[in-house]
């Protein structure tokens, strides 16, 4: 993580708010081919980062939420993109971390009228319960889990003709997607031949990481990118993606900016963040705070529109 990046961690609950709920909609992105289906629409709202206590806020991601329910084309899914809590994965005091996993559960959870889906993010990790004689217990992911209604830390669900797989690609050890959470993956992805869209905090592709200035040295030698901002083993994923066709998307967030890579029959895409510059009111390295609306078709294709709200 760049030193600008940590510097807005560290000052998070200090930061001034000028996030309003006005939602401004931007240009659409069409893949589609479908002419005569009806799409199925899902809301992907990743890097919400709601803090503890912090009523303005609440209200703001309340307005949002209410926002894209009344929209004529509301979504029949919501997906979170992880970070959905401000953070518990530092040295936060337990009741901290308990107001705002409850206030993820009856500001968000509780105020859908559809279906919703997440993966974690690294924020919503509480390393303090880390067993390392019981790795594979994960404990550390258990609030997440239960807080964000899922049922392990990496499954899927089948929503309006789609599979959608959310994985785990934060780990102890760093951002991969471990093994056995990779041989899961690959057996299920060989049971079907529905159109597939696979959810990850972490991108699995993404030119975002070259947004940021601390990449490029300045040595006329290359770009430096952190391993923490993209799962490990891309040449495996692309190779395991090219031999299963049918996983069209990829979402992810964590770099709160946006981007769209097409490779072979894949698209990935990075979803910006709701919080923008971690609230504190202006765009993050030119990306204002937005979510994504997505059209998915029965057969494969698929269209998105980012939505910016400022």
């Amino acid at each position: 993580m760049s030193l600008i990046r940590r510097s807005f961690l560290q000052t998070l609950f200090g930061g001034s708010l000028a996030l309003t709920g006005g939602v401004t909609l931007a240009e659409e992105t069409n893949s589609t081919n479908s002419t005569t289906d009806s799409p199925f629409t899902v809301a992907f709202l990743t890097d919400t980062h709601q803090p503890a206590g912090n009523g303005e806020v609440m209200q703001k991601v309340e307005q949002l939420l209410d926002t894209i329910q009344s929209r004529e084309t509301s979504p029949g899914l919501f997906v979170f993109g992880g970070d959905n809590v401000m953070a518990v994965d530092g040295g936060q005091a337990d009741e901290q971390v308990d107001i705002q996993f409850q206030q993820w559960k009856e500001n968000v959870i509780d105020r859908l009228k559809v279906p919703s889906v997440s993966c974690i993010g690294n924020h919503d990790i509480r390393w303090k319960d880390h067993v390392k004689d019981q790795a594979e217990s994960y404990l550390e992911k258990k609030r997440a889990v239960e807080t964000f209604g899922m049922p392990s830390r990496y499954y899927a669900a089948e929503h309006g003709g789609w599979q959608f797989f959310l994985l785990d690609t934060f780990q102890h050890n760093g951002c991969e997607i471990d093994d056995a959470q990779w041989k899961w993956f690959e057996e299920e992805l060989a049971k079907s031949d529905k159109p597939a869209c696979v959810v990850t905090h972490a991108p699995l592709m993404s030119v975002t990481h070259f947004y940021e200035p601390s990449t490029d040295k300045g040595l006329g030698k290359g770009y430096v990118v952190p391993s923490g901002w993209s799962a490990h083993k891309l040449a495996d994923i692309r190779k395991l993606f090219r031999k299963y066709p049918r996983v069209k998307l990829c979402l992810s967030g964590h770099m709160h900016t946006v981007d769209r890579v097409d490779v072979d029959d894949t698209t990935y895409i990075c979803g910006g963040a709701v919080s923008g510059n971690w609230w504190g009111g202006k765009e993050y390295l030119g990306c204002p705070a937005c979510w994504m609306e997505l059209k998915l078709y029965p057969d494969g294709s698929w269209s998105h529109t980012r939505h910016e709200w400022s």
